[in-house]
């Protein structure tokens, strides 16, 4: 019996290794199509914010592990970079300083290259602090018991992208702004300036808009092609073009300039779209993962036909 059964089993897992290998490994879809439509809901991601600089060496260190960090956690969480308006920065988007300015407002020591903010929370100041950075994401994982729900569309025609954001069952938002960013990947760093890394930076905010929910106004629109509401919960809409194929567009519910004056801070909801290229970054860990598990039924296999072998 137990013979039997050892066959039976190294039947089975070879069987499964089969399949297994000829099944696609990389689940990702291509952005082939010049007119397409996305939507994705959502609201319960965390920000992290980065201040950093092309000319910043232990920046340039960091950025590799970032990027993967960021394609490995998926939808958990939503990280963008602000580079500032410092005449020796490489990019220096107006979008960024806008960022920045905001950021102030509750951290005034803000100063150091680079410095992560996990949901408006203390300043994690260089590499080496890491650690910390990873604290505060789980911390906030569990305060997160509610959060704004929220929906983007994005729609691709030719060259221009249109960004509609939406608020899902909204008749408890009173108050806070909707901000909707264009965040570049790979973008490329101009040559001339002083660049201690890789000759692209990843998750570069390149243009804002911002609605104020009260009064639906657009109360910011920096490197977009156009930006307007009629009524900012429902539909809050930019029209941009990217710089290149690797963009995210990240839809924010936070609070005021106002508010963030008289101590509200964090966000209320957030959520953020990969452009198809992006997300297929992805696939390259789904890869990793899946071949693991084919080669760990091969050894399972052989080892039970070995194991049989030597009963015999």
């Amino acid at each position: 019996m137990a013979i039997n059964h050892a066959r039976f089993s190294a039947f089975v897992i070879l069987s499964v290794m089969m399949i297994a290998v000829q099944m696609p490994i990389a689940t990702s879809y291509s952005a082939d199509s010049q007119n397409q439509m996305e939507t994705i809901s959502g609201g319960r991601s965390i920000l992290i914010e980065e201040y950093t600089a092309t000319w910043c060496p232990s920046c340039a260190e960091i950025e590799p592990y970032l990027m993967d960090f960021a394609n490995t956690h998926g939808s958990r969480i939503a990280m963008v970079a602000y580079h500032p308006s410092d005449d020796v920065d490489a990019f220096q988007p107006l979008a960024a300083q806008n960022r920045i300015n905001r950021l102030q407002i509750t951290h005034p020591d803000l100063a150091s290259t680079p410095t992560f903010i996990v949901e408006d929370g203390a300043l994690r100041v260089g590499p080496d602090s890491w650690p910390d950075v990873n604290s505060d994401i789980l911390n906030e994982e569990v305060k997160r018991q509610s959060y704004t729900h929220l929906r983007l569309d994005i729609q691709q025609d030719n060259d221009t992208w249109t960004a509609s954001a939406k608020v899902i069952e909204n008749d408890s938002i009173v108050d806070g702004q909707l901000t909707i960013m264009i965040v570049q990947h790979q973008k490329i760093v101009p040559d001339g300036f002083d660049n201690p890394g890789e000759n692209t930076r990843d998750r570069v905010l390149t243009a804002i808009a911002e609605c104020e929910i009260n009064s639906s106004t657009i109360t910011s629109n920096v490197n977009l092609s156009s930006a307007q509401a009629t009524i900012c919960l429902d539909d809050f809409t930019v029209t941009f073009t990217p710089e290149n194929e690797f963009f995210s567009v990240l839809l924010i519910h936070e609070p005021t300039t106002s508010q963030l004056e008289n101590g509200t801070s964090g966000t209320f909801g957030v959520v953020e779209y990969k452009s198809n290229n992006v997300i297929s970054t992805q696939g390259d860990y789904d890869l990793i993962d899946n071949s693991i598990i084919i080669f760990a039924f091969i050894f399972l296999g052989f080892a039970l036909i070995f194991k049989m072998r030597r009963n015999n």
